[in-house]
């Protein structure tokens, strides 16, 4: 499966020359599988590109519950806020794998917008993506029921992560019941439930701890109420 460009990916939306200035500006930096790349609440004094692997961006409350809200895939930029507007970092950003990313400092960001309107205009379309993104992630935890979201998350998951095999589409990420339980709002044992029900109906497999799905049309269906 070839995954589909990426919707945060600010340097599609830059010309030839604006996008050679953005990659010439950032310095490239690596993180290991688990290692934190900020908290919810610091400011923040960059921006990041994801080049390999993958990040999970998180919410937690004081109570410390805490919501998986996405999984950001090669291409991605993310962690902008505090460059815009000075405020702390709504989410945690942590890496999911051993990752590469490119790294644009506070101090390049302003330049580059000052220099170039089509970088501040790519700025607006990554903050507008990610907006429709947090605005469809609420709809769906309130107007869909568990299994449609956790199919959703599945099918997300497979857009950026997946590749074809000969029994279907593999995430190439491992994605825990737990992390699941947490990307959908539900319990670890209600998302058991159900994904042991996909497996039942010939929806989902395994292998080496990894999903397989076997049939997305029949996940897409979970999506749509009967």
């Amino acid at each position: 499966m070839t995954a589909a460009p990426s919707p945060f990916d600010m340097t599609q939306w830059l010309p030839e020359g604006a996008c050679r200035a953005f990659h010439a500006a950032t310095r490239r930096i690596r993180y290991a599988q688990g290692e934190l790349i900020y908290s919810q609440g610091d400011i923040g004094n960059a921006m990041y590109r994801l080049l390999s692997g993958a990040v999970r961006l998180s919410v937690a409350r004081a109570d410390g519950r805490e919501l998986l809200y996405l999984l950001f895939q090669p291409g991605d930029c993310f962690g902008v806020s505090s460059l815009v507007d000075g405020g702390p970092l709504p989410q945690t950003a942590e890496a999911a794998e051993d990752i590469e990313m490119e790294v644009l400092s506070k101090t390049a960001f302003m330049t580059l917008r000052a220099q170039d309107r089509a970088f501040e205009d790519a700025l607006l379309r990554l903050t507008t993506a990610h907006m429709r993104a947090l605005s469809a992630f609420f709809a769906n935890a309130h107007l869909e029921d568990l299994s449609a979201r956790i199919a959703g998350r599945i099918l997300a998951a497979a857009q950026g992560f997946g590749e074809s095999t000969g029994d279907g589409i593999s995430l190439t990420i491992t994605l825990s019941q737990s992390e699941l339980a947490r990307m959908v709002g539900g319990s670890r044992q209600s998302v058991n439930k159900i994904l042991q029900q996909f497996h039942r109906e010939g929806l989902l497999g395994t292998t080496g701890g990894r999903l397989i799905i076997h049939s997305t049309a029949g996940l897409k269906a979970k999506l749509t109420p009967e």
